[in-house]
């Protein structure tokens, strides 16, 4: 078998000083080989997508249209012109209304989610005014915005963006500076850009069709800040002319995603009603009084920005969405395509090794994001921690596996892959954006960490020891015990040295500075450890999975879940050898 022919050519490459019978080793693993056999692929995807399965099925069919075949000769502002088109007529069908972001999130990510098969500039224009400005003013708007602004998003006849990022701050929203200061005199909030780094920097829709927009701003109110909040501006009239005081800048064209018409915008003394604050967690009286149920300033930040969970879960599975065309795409085509004979070119180790672990990975993030909708959509406050710490890992996790993915794909199909009509490479262009908006993926991994360290901090514990068996890397409990390993290692490694610091800045009150220093020394470890903590997640996930399936679909998603386990096993080798956790004759098991 493949398999074990490969294990045995690994063996005359590696020293077997410690004398296990390598033979014995080939025949363990040939023994606990996976019998796939057939199954039904529509079973499969109804049971790894769960949710609103015949609107997903309404839409696609809907996507046949001529309207989104892919057309590769336009300019820039021709496509940008068509995507506009063809969101108007995929609004027109109303498979869903802006509130649903709030009433029902499992149809309301289905509907954006689904567009995505068909072009990503559609899906990302139909998520800045749906998800970004539409969602968030659901989220942080009260009835009163509700009923005069969402109908009018739902029909397209005010096109939203979303004015959070700024030329001088990307990740850091807490230091954003554009500013709104409460005006007792006009009854305004004034709008101001008070230089070119406080200037709204790639804005979705603001480059030529956008007409409103959710502007996060820094709040003053009687001399008092108050932190960032979020204000409704009209940015151009219903004529498309901007509006007095406003400024943009189309951004122009960029490597992928041009059918989007990003731009910069700045705000000159900008003038707006009291009503543009959206006030469901702070409002301003007439008489310049500022209240919020939420005291702090930072707890009232982490409200604000809560929105952008949704975001990252659209991101995330945008990038599990493409994985899923591309390796369909790209392992279709090498078995069916002969080389050197009639021998398809799947049938070589080499293409195997290359596309199979890609297509593993690919539904263990699904089904991970499919659980992580579940839990979002349940809506219960005590998921929230859990639910912040996961769409950021599952966001970086899913998109940097996306840009590896789709380039084994183009490179498994050669010079067919790299055929726009193919589809492969202008997803990886379109979608190379998906790593660093809706936050940077380091950013986001970090994110992970933090909060399993601050556990930690609170509870040390010591990681369990691990003892496997020559011959056994391969069984389930196996390799849940080693991804858990990699992940309580890590935290202890880090979270002893943050401890470290903060005994050694004494009395001085220098403690929480010096474990942040410690924790910034090693963000490469940190960055590490929020990949282990999400590979140990959806591996878990996938198995926990493929156990509950029907059993036509068991053994199908159980080999699946296996080669997920070994192949992130197999990228962090060398952690397992340096604590001596795994001996070199164990890694030849490892695909």
């Amino acid at each position: 078998m493949a398999h074990v022919q490969r294990i045995e050519t690994l063996s005359r490459h590696l020293t077997t000083a410690t004398g296990l019978d390598m033979v014995s080793v080939a025949d363990d693993l040939a023994d606990s080989t996976v019998q796939v056999g057939q199954f039904n692929p529509r079973e499969l995807y109804e049971y790894t997508v769960r949710d609103n399965i015949e609107l997903r099925d309404k839409i696609l069919n809907f996507l046949k249209d001529d309207i989104f075949k892919p057309n590769h000769y336009l300019s820039l502002l021709e496509f940008r012109q068509l995507t506009l088109e063809r969101l108007q007529k995929f609004v027109a069908q109303q498979y869903f209304i802006t509130k649903d972001y709030i009433d029902d999130p499992l149809k309301f990510q289905a509907c954006l989610a689904t567009i995505g098969f068909a072009d990503y500039s559609l899906c990302i224009k139909a998520g800045v005014h749906f998800t970004l400005c539409g969602g968030t003013i659901a989220k942080l708007g009260t009835e009163k915005h509700h009923t005069k602004l969402l109908p009018l998003l739902d029909d397209l006849t005010l096109p939203g963006c979303f004015g959070m990022t700024e030329l001088g701050h990307g990740s850091n929203v807490m230091g954003i500076q554009t500013q709104a200061t409460y005006d007792k005199a006009s009854d305004c909030f004034i709008i101001n850009t008070p230089d070119d780094t406080a200037s709204k920097f790639w804005i979705g829709g603001a480059g030529q069709h956008g007409k409103v927009c959710t502007v996060f701003a820094q709040l003053t109110v009687d001399g008092q800040w108050q932190g960032p909040h979020v204000f409704v501006v009209r940015i151009r009239d219903n004529s498309s002319q901007l509006t007095p005081g406003v400024k943009i800048l189309d951004n122009g064209p960029k490597m992928g995603l041009n059918g989007v018409d990003n731009g910069q915008i700045w705000f000159d003394h900008v003038k707006v009603p009291r009503d543009a604050l959206l006030d469901k967690y702070a409002s301003v009286s007439a008489e310049g009084v500022y209240s919020s149920s939420i005291k702090s300033v930072a707890q009232r930040f982490g409200v604000t920005v809560g929105g952008l969970t949704t975001g990252r879960l659209l991101i995330a599975q945008g990038a599990v969405d493409a994985c899923k065309v591309g390796t369909a795409i790209a392992i279709r085509y090498s078995c069916k395509r002969p080389q050197f004979g009639e021998k398809m070119i799947m049938e070589y180790i080499t293409q195997q090794r290359r596309l199979l672990p890609g297509l593993a990975t690919t539904y263990a993030m699904q089904v991970s994001m499919m659980r992580l909708r579940e839990l979002a959509a349940k809506g219960d406050p005590r998921d929230g921690k859990a639910i912040h710490v996961l769409s950021s890992g599952l966001k970086a996790a899913a998109t940097w596996s996306r840009v590896d993915i789709l380039q084994q794909c183009r490179e498994c199909c050669g010079g067919q892959g790299f055929l726009a009509a193919n589809k492969i490479g202008p997803m990886k262009t379109d979608m190379d954006v998906d790593v660093t908006f809706e936050g940077d993926n380091t950013v986001m991994m970090q994110q992970v960490s933090k909060s399993l360290l601050d556990t930690a901090m609170k509870r040390p514990k010591k990681p369990q020891a691990v003892s496997i068996a020559p011959g056994q890397v391969a069984a389930p409990g196996a390799i849940t015990e080693l991804l858990q390993y990699r992940e309580d290692s890590l935290t202890a490694q880090l979270g002893g040295a943050m401890a470290r610091a903060m005994k050694g800045a004494g009395p001085s009150g220098r403690a929480m500075t010096a474990a942040n220093e410690a924790f910034e020394a090693d963000l490469d470890l940190v960055v590490a450890l929020g990949w282990a903590h999400i590979e140990s997640h959806a591996y878990k996930t996938l198995l926990a999975e493929a156990q509950a399936a029907p059993p036509s679909l068991k053994p199908a998603l159980q080999l699946l879940a296996s080669l997920y386990g070994l192949t992130r096993l197999e990228r962090s080798i060398a952690h397992y050898l340096a604590a001596g956790i795994l001996q070199g004759t164990c890694t030849l098991i490892l695909p």
